[in-house]
């Protein structure tokens, strides 16, 4: 490293301590004197080297599908109940944050490919901002998820993301986590076909990684020998009828002592569908396995992930 990159690095250092209090500098200054600096310095390293993998997958899929990584084949529909019913054609776009980070997105506007506002009134200024929502989770979330929410050690158990769509969830757990055996069950085959080309092109190890083309309620064997479930809010691809069903399916299924991942609250979700009280007993809210990991990540952006344990 040059002198010159060395005076950069002092001077963005700076740039951060700058706005730290006494208290909170001398916290700062202990800890990088300390062991556990170089350590967790380790720790960020190695998650930036798995992050690398997922950049390069995004890359890659972004070649393959849609803008909108929306397949023709899908069966999209705006939900008629919950906190995204006020969405529709008109002032709702979906930007895949796994494919899109937030500096990814805000360069696409820059360049004009993608529209943060719509009017209200045409040749008007009465203007709203559009809802941008996506149908994956980002790759800082995958990272929290198996870095902070869930248990370090997941080497003997199984793994299932029900309606993967692209993979990002089963790229993340192969990537972040030593999960023995990762199921993605997606309903649509277009989006399967694109998950199976990426596991081929990234020579993923077939014995850990799989997806099933099916309705998840068809597979209640898989359901049923999984102890970690990650779920992705379902309300575009379900209407209210089947919502329910899927959830007294899993009630049945899901066995005593699973993990179950959300991105939304469980209170949220079956208070929308109107069952929330015969769902009450069924599973218990629990702390994230890994608080020593936390400092990696900025929490507020992860507060809307939740981790249950199944009773």
């Amino acid at each position: 490293m040059s002198e010159d990159s060395v005076l950069s690095a002092k001077n963005r250092i700076l740039d951060l301590l700058i706005y730290l209090d006494d208290f909170e500098l001398d916290t700062v200054e202990t800890w990088i004197c300390s062991n556990s600096f170089k350590k967790d310095l380790e720790i960020k390293k190695q998650m930036k080297k798995s992050e690398k993998c997922l950049i390069d997958i995004g890359e890659t899929i972004k070649k393959i599908i849609p803008f909108e990584a929306e397949m023709p084949s899908e069966n999209i529909v705006p939900p008629t109940v919950g906190d995204q019913a006020d969405c529709n054609a008109i002032n709702t776009v979906h930007v895949d944050e796994f494919l899109y980070d937030q500096d990814e997105v805000n360069e696409l506007v820059k360049k004009g490919k993608l529209q943060k506002y719509y009017c209200l009134n045409c040749n008007s200024r009465n203007i709203k901002d559009l809802t941008l929502i996506s149908h994956s989770m980002s790759r800082y979330v995958l990272q929290y998820i198996f870095q902070v929410l869930l248990p370090k050690d997941l080497e003997d158990k199984q793994l299932l993301d029900v309606g993967s769509r692209l993979g990002a969830v089963l790229y993340g757990a192969y990537y972040f986590s030593n999960a023995g055996t990762i199921i993605g069950i997606e309903m649509n085959k277009e989006c399967c076909d694109v998950q199976e080309r990426i596991i081929s092109q990234y020579s993923l190890d077939t014995d850990r990684i799989k997806v099933i083309n099916s309705d998840v309620m068809d597979r209640s064997d898989i359901v049923r020998n999984t102890n970690v479930i990650i779920i992705n809010v379902l309300d575009f691809f379900v209407d209210i009828e089947k919502h329910k069903q899927i959830w007294y399916y899993f009630k049945k299924y899901i066995k005593k002592g699973s993990y179950l991942v959300c991105n939304r609250s469980m209170a949220e979700t079956l208070g929308y569908l109107d069952m929330f009280e015969e769902f009450m007993d069924w599973l218990s809210i629990c702390k994230p396995s890994q608080l020593e990991n936390e400092v990696f990540f900025d929490l507020e952006e992860c507060n809307e992930l939740f981790l249950y344990t199944v009773n």
